[in-house]
Formats: structure tokens, C-alpha cells, sequence
């Protein structure tokens, strides 16, 4: 089985991506992550990283052709993941913007920086996202009409995200 796991930014994608792998005894995989790292790389912050993979299409044919050859037992943690992966389960993770805010802040050691400033950086980068993948696949990966479970995650904790969606598998 393949789990396709996206969501909004800050929603707990990667945190329950990695312990529904672990419970499951399954691969985690995350295009985010890989990203992330290949930002630093270059030296920049996500946000322009994006721009510069725009202008850079062999970033994005990569991780493309890796969710594409998306291997069985793997919860993938992708934007696209439900759009290129052969994807058993897709799900969608999503919070308010105030707590994804709170939640951004602490995992990235903004703590000092003023709420309206993280909050453009979310804004920013979900709308970079947002518009780079329609213009590249027509897909609007905000859409949750392609998602089969949909979870609030302010209304659970980590644990229980993993219980929803083992309840789901009937696992």
C-alpha cells in the first residue's frame, strides 16, 4: 500500500508521516524534505528556492520521477504526491493558519520573529506553491477533492491522527 500524505504547511505532515511509517513497519518518504535540503544546499530560504526551481526544471523532473516510482509499504509525504504516486490512500492534513503559525514559529526557531511576519512566510510560500503547480500540471494542490480522509489536526494529537488513519486502513 502507498499513503499519499499532504496538507497545508505546519499542519503535521512530516511528524505523522514519520510515526504512521513507523506504526505501519513502513518506508517514510518526503519530496519536503529532500527540498528543504536542497535549498540549503544552494544557500536560500524556501521560498526563494522555489523561484529558483522554477527556472530550474530538472529540480522538479526529480522528485517528480521519485513519487512516480513510489515503492509499496511507503507513506509519501508530497504536494503531489496524490497527483503522481499509484497512491492506495490519500490524505490531507490541515490546522488553522494561527496554530500551523505557532507550530512554524517553534519548528523553525522564529519564536522572535513578530506573528505577521511568519505569517507572510506561510502565506508566501503556500501561494508560490500553490501557483507554480497549476501552471506546471494544472493540479491545484489545495483541492481536497482528491483526498479519500481529510483530518483537522488541531483536534487531535499526534497519536491520534495515526489512530484516525489506522482506523480508516482498519488496521
Amino acid at each position: 500500500m502507498i499513503i499519499a500524505l499532504s496538507g497545508e504547511i505546519g499542519s503535521g505532515k512530516s511528524t505523522i508521516g514519520k510515526k504512521l511509517a513507523k506504526k505501519l513497519n513502513y518506508s517514510y518518504n518526503s519530496t519536503g524534505e529532500i527540498f528543504k535540503k536542497l535549498a540549503k544546499e544552494h544557500k536560500m530560504d524556501l521560498t526563494h528556492f522555489l523561484k529558483y526551481a522554477e527556472e530550474n526544471m530538472n529540480i522538479d523532473n526529480e522528485l517528480d520521477e521519485e513519487q512516480r516510482n513510489t515503492k509499496q509499504n511507503t507513506v509519501l509525504d508530497s504536494r503531489m504526491g496524490f497527483h503522481f504516486a499509484k497512491s492506495d490512500l490519500k490524505i490531507w492534513l490541515k490546522a488553522p493558519l494561527e496554530e500551523r503559525i505557532k507550530r512554524i514559529s517553534k519548528r523553525d526557531s522564529l519564536e522572535n520573529e513578530l506573528f505577521e511576519t511568519v505569517k507572510e512566510k506561510i502565506e508566501g510560500r503556500e501561494k508560490a506553491e500553490r501557483d507554480k503547480y497549476f501552471r506546471l500540471y494544472s493540479v491545484d494542490i489545495f483541492d481536497t477533492e482528491e483526498y479519500d480522509l481529510i483530518i483537522d489536526t488541531i483536534e487531535y494529537n499526534i497519536e491520534q491522527v495515526v489512530e484516525k488513519i489506522c482506523g480508516y486502513l482498519n488496521i
